[in-house]
């Protein structure tokens, strides 16, 4: 914003000095013909001039900041280096957080590459044939059948796939059940305190169970996308499952499908309908919109 002119300055001293020739904060009648008088001026900027309702009161609030200046300097000073104070406090803070955050982020990161690389070398002997088509119908027609057993004429499911290199196979399945980051499957009905649902918030009503553990991920791929076909393809309703389509997404993330790797494919099941135990499925509005990543000079 460039400076006012020395003229319009000197209009503002002159307008909050008194007979005595002291300066005064001025009563809001006297600011207000102030204002309208230094509107007649010519070096007058033209923002002062601005007469849209929407705003009026940013003017107003301008004129009083530079009175205050004016009359109370000392007042005006303090309190503009205790904003300085509190903004730079602020930003130590945040920049400390983003700190701890990158060293933790780091440290799990470097875990998972040193449990990922050992879980390689211990199944590198493992190999397992993939599953013929009898095979994998078998597998997945006894899979739908215990799922309609165990769901009743209420209950829902979800059906997904994963990994779990140094850690215990059930506690990679309750990490996983529910969803991870912006992809987290359910919410709470009365949205009240924490909003996503954990499988810790409804383990007392799930039964979590592992159709397949192995070291072939086309084996876990192939059971998952099998099972949730044939529900989907049976009619089962849309707000009784977790999955949306059949056989989205894979358990290998980066690895080559011929690695051996512990995999494993899980089925949640709830006798219980979503709503009896206070849940629903999320939506794409109870996510919060992801940060577009801003491209770097060099990709430009």
């Amino acid at each position: 914003m460039p400076p006012w002119p020395e003229n319009f300055r000197a209009a503002i001293e002159k307008g909050v000095r008194d007979i005595n020739g002291e300066l005064h904060m001025p009563n809001p009648d006297k600011k207000r013909q102030l204002l309208a008088d230094l509107r007649e001026l010519d070096d007058c900027p033209d923002g002062w001039k601005n007469t849209d309702s929407n705003k009026q009161q940013c003017i107003p609030n301008g004129l009083h900041k530079a009175i205050s200046r004016l009359v109370n300097p000392e007042k005006v000073k303090a309190a503009n280096a205790r904003n300085h104070k509190r903004q730079r406090e602020n930003g130590q803070a945040k920049a400390a957080n983003d700190k701890s955050n990158a060293r933790n982020n780091a440290k799990r990161a470097k875990a998972t590459r040193e449990a990922n690389a050992q879980a390689i070398l211990e199944n590198k002997d493992h190999k397992e044939p993939t599953w013929d088509e009898a095979t994998l119908e078998k597998k997945a027609t006894d899979t739908v059948k215990m799922v309609v057993e165990k769901c009743g004429p209420d209950g829902f499911v979800h059906v997904f796939g994963g990994a779990w290199p140094g850690k215990d196979l059930n506690k990679a399945m309750e990490a996983e059940c529910f969803g991870k980051g912006g992809s987290r499957h359910a919410v709470f009905i009365d949205d009240t305190g924490r909003k996503f649902v954990r499988y810790r918030d409804v383990s007392a009503h799930v039964e979590l169970f592992a159709p397949y553990t192995g070291t072939n991920c086309l084996n876990a791929d192939g059971l998952e996308k099998r099972v949730q076909k044939k529900l989907i393809e049976m009619g089962w309703p849309a707000h009784r499952r977790m999955f949306v389509h059949a056989g989205m997404g894979s358990c290998k993330g980066k690895r080559a499908a011929g690695v051996p790797f512990p995999y494993y494919t899980c089925v949640l099941i709830c006798e219980q309908s979503m709503e009896q135990i206070g849940i629903r499925l999320a939506t794409k509005k109870d996510h919060p919109p992801r940060k577009k990543r801003k491209r770097s000079s060099s990709s430009l």
